[in-house]
């Protein structure tokens, strides 16, 4: 299975497969900072000139089953900054029997679709505290995430039906100067078994995902 896997690594990207991983969901990335948060909604770069970071975006379609995004936030202050990265993820084409669930048992989330499974993860470069919540898709850019905007913590929701979208976050400081990054994952396929055997392959392959 995972020699299979890793075969399939060396292929040619197939973004035209409506299952793949890229076409099937939109990645949204933001940040809270502060008692606010920002959305980068149609840009893959912004500067919040008020707290002196560069927040910046890299995607990767490395199979039809794999995207890869990296979100990279530098701190430009001469003080360190107490951050959390988000990323949202939803499908473009909602329909009323989707389902996404954030699993507290795998420490996952997925996303149903027709007879499609589509797994979310994600890891960091420094020490980080992981969240993650679902959400209806039209409180998805609004005040009701939050338990706690002022501390930038999520309400907890597992499970949601019909137009949904999930939620990961991860809260760490920057020093001043320095750069953090979160790494996110979409990898599709049919059964868990599948998605679990080709997110090791992922992570053995490419080393440079932060553990």
């Amino acid at each position: 299975m995972m020699t299979n896997i890793m075969t399939e690594f060396q292929k040619k990207n197939d973004r035209s497969n409506p299952d793949s991983a890229m076409e099937a969901l939109q990645f949204v990335p933001g940040m809270w900072v502060d008692g606010k948060y920002f959305w980068l909604k149609n840009t893959m770069e912004e500067v919040i000139y008020e707290e002196s970071l560069l927040i910046k975006v890299k995607q990767e379609q490395l199979h039809s089953k794999i995207s890869l995004s990296s979100v990279l936030v530098s701190n430009h202050s001469d003080q360190s900054k107490q951050i959390t990265i988000l990323a949202m993820h939803h499908f473009r084409d909602n329909e009323p029997d989707h389902l996404t669930f954030g699993s507290p048992v795998d420490n996952h989330i997925f996303h149903h679709a027709n007879k499609m499974i589509y797994l979310v993860n994600g890891r960091c470069s420094k020490a980080c505290m992981k969240e993650y919540t679902t959400v209806p898709l039209w409180n998805a850019y609004t005040d009701r995430i939050w338990a706690s905007i002022e501390k930038g913590n999520l309400k907890y929701q597992p499970m949601a039906k019909g137009p949904a979208a999930s939620i990961l976050t991860m809260s760490m400081s920057i020093e001043p100067h320095q750069t953090a990054e979160m790494d996110t994952w979409i990898i599709s396929g049919t059964n868990k078994n599948e998605l679990f055997s080709i997110e090791k392959a992922l992570l053995k392959k490419h080393t440079s995902i932060s553990f």
